[in-house]
């Protein structure tokens, strides 16, 4: 199914699922199906009590005085480039190799619900085009995730898609760069609610099959 935007009282579901407002029974079956995929995807985490050490939204979220933070657009080099490909599920994308599985470290973070990293995020973002060590590149996940989840608490969803900011410190340059990236919620037969995380650009040539 090609990603759409959500109908008026699926927008309110949405929206009240992540203020903690009760269900509405006149909303659509659709609109009750998002409410109820948001409620499970933040499982017994409301935003209210869902606590964050200050050094940690540092980490995701800002740089410290003495480093001056610049933006830059994360862009996908030709050789990171994936053509378009119909997958009938997470799992396949996963054992093509198209998605990272990072699901144990969204849980660390409060994200209780199955989350992958695109390849092109991977690589360019995550292994600095395979320049770093895996614990370092696992630091990297939880800071992307963390701000996600930070995001999602502050935020008013109105779509199945958002885009935050993250810090990323690109090699060769060691300084932090805020950039830009997109989390869609999705569901199929391997994973019932599940977020993909990936470059903005990613976006145009998505389209997921139930």
């Amino acid at each position: 199914m090609a990603s759409r935007e959500l109908t008026y009282d699926e927008k309110k579901a949405a929206e009240a699922a992540f203020r903690g407002l009760p269900v509405n029974p006149s909303w659509s079956a659709a609109a009750q199906e998002v409410y109820e995929g948001i409620i499970v995807a933040l499982g017994e985490n409301a935003p209210s009590q869902l606590g964050v050490d200050e050094s940690e939204v540092s980490t995701a979220l800002v740089s410290s005085p003495q480093e001056p933070v610049t933006t830059r657009d994360l862009a996908v080099t030709e050789s990171q480039q994936q053509a378009p490909v119909q997958l009938l599920n997470r799992q396949e994308a996963i054992e093509a190799g198209i998605l990272v599985d990072v699901s144990p470290i969204a849980e660390q973070v409060g994200l209780r619900l199955s989350v992958g990293i695109s390849k092109p995020l991977w690589e360019l973002g995550i292994t600095a085009s395979h320049q770093l060590a895996d614990e370092e590149c696992r630091t990297r996940v939880r800071d992307v995730l963390l701000a996600l989840r930070l995001h999602v608490e502050q935020a008013e969803i109105t779509a199945p898609w958002i885009k935050f900011p993250a810090l990323l410190a690109l090699p060769p340059d060691a300084q932090p760069q805020v950039c830009t990236l997109v989390a869609i919620a999705h569901k199929d037969s391997s994973a019932p609610y599940a977020l993909t995380v990936m470059l903005p650009e990613e976006m145009s040539g998505i389209s997921v099959s139930e």
